[in-house]
């Protein structure tokens, strides 16, 4: 089943190999999204970056300061001037067309900051010419007048999804699309060393309808997670409903929900009974340090760590609330990640030393989620597990 997701170069921000979810090692976390329009044979890049990872310079005090990209694709590159204007957007935006389609089905993409003397790579892969990918399905945000880069979409904002032309689909000329709509569960992961598995497997959608279309689609974003299908044909779209702030969380009762992978049950029981959410919040990282600055190190590298898991991790449900989430914000990141098509080994420590602590998480390839890894558990965890909370609790975690 193709998915949305490949629309998106996700791995653009990881550093290395090696770790690949430690997004603080590098100062750029571009978002590209390839847009392959066989009929015309061009191939649309849209890039989407904070400016606030950028270097920007000057040459002499009266002038602008002025940051300088390059971005390549294939065997092409643009350079891009970007002026720091006062009333610049927080977020730079650019689009490029490269006349003529890529011959191979993979493209490596790079982004470059000239004057940090750093850059980011990444391969996309586009599918070979004459058949539909996800790189032929351009997601269009009506909320931020741009394309989609991922699955991820706010609730209630409205998607125009640009289909290609029917002789490229390979299929009857009549399209029907099958909408479909899972909701997610609000359990929370079980801690490594419990014999609890995932109940997903019985997950069942509600149908939305189907719609015919040839050229365009347009979804209102519901709750939950909606999948659009191409009726007997391999194509599929996800879309995750996520709120206005998200990867971020904002409101206390969002804050205090991780809470549960370090506090015991009966502490969550009065943080989530509160009267002042937002005082009994700051009581709780307080009791956890020895003063308030180090409670306040404590909570952003709590919270910094959820949002990461948000970025990396998320599908069905937000990426901290998945396995892979759960071992992130309690152990940080992992000294190296080996990974292959259906594993992940998250090594902490020396590799292949008595110390070193490993995680094995496996694929579970589902319709609605395609970033969906298992952790093994095993009782043997109990005590590491321990001991990652303790330290929590007791002041001792610091940054990644």
């Amino acid at each position: 089943m193709l998915t949305l997701a490949s629309c998106a170069i996700s791995g653009v921000t990881a550093p290395s190999q090696r770790r690949p979810y430690d997004r603080e090692s590098t100062n750029l976390h571009p978002e590209f999204t390839l847009h392959r329009r066989a009929d015309l044979g061009k191939l649309d890049v849209y890039l989407s970056l904070p400016r606030a990872e950028l270097l920007y310079s000057r040459v002499e005090a009266s002038a602008p300061f002025v940051a300088q990209l390059r971005v390549s694709v294939a065997d092409t590159t643009w350079v891009l001037r970007d002026t720091a204007w006062a009333d610049a957007p927080s977020t730079l935006r650019a689009k490029w067309t490269l006349n003529g389609l890529p011959p191979n089905p993979g493209v490596e993409v790079t982004l470059e900051d000239v004057l940090r003397n750093a850059s980011v790579s990444s391969r996309k892969w586009l599918g070979p010419n004459g058949t539909w990918a996800p790189s032929d399905l351009l997601v269009w945000s009506q909320a931020k007048q741009w394309p989609l880069p991922g699955e991820n979409a706010t609730v209630g904002d409205t998607l125009v999804i640009q289909l290609p032309d029917v002789a490229e689909a390979q299929v009857s000329e009549t399209l029907t699309w099958d909408v479909l709509n899972y909701t997610p569960p609000r359990t929370l992961p079980p801690p490594p060393f419990s014999n609890a598995r995932s109940r997903w497997d019985t997950l069942q959608p509600q149908s939305l309808g189907a719609v015919t279309a040839d050229s365009l689609l347009v979804l209102v974003v519901p709750d939950g997670t909606t999948v659009i299908e191409l009726r007997n044909a391999p194509v599929a779209l996800r879309v995750h409903a996520r709120s206005p702030a998200f990867p971020e969380l904002r409101e206390a009762s969002q804050l205090i929900a991780p809470l549960r992978f370090i506090a015991s049950r009966s502490e969550f029981q009065t943080l989530n009974n509160a009267e002042h959410p937002k005082h009994a919040l700051d009581d709780f990282w307080l009791a956890c340090s020895d003063s308030p600055d180090a409670a306040r190190d404590l909570l952003t590298t709590f919270y910094a760590r959820v949002e990461e898991a948000n970025l990396s991790f998320s599908g069905l449900v937000e990426g901290w609330r998945t396995d892979r989430g759960m071992i992130h914000i309690v152990f940080g990141v992992p000294q190296r990640v080996r990974r292959d098509a259906r594993n992940e080994y998250w090594v902490y420590g020396e590799e292949g030393t008595a110390n070193a602590l490993t995680f094995h998480f496996r694929r579970r390839p589902y319709a609605f989620d395609g970033n969906v890894f298992e952790l093994q558990r095993s009782i043997q965890f109990r005590s590491v597990w321990d001991r990652g909370v303790s330290n929590w609790r007791n002041g001792r975690v610091r940054g990644d």
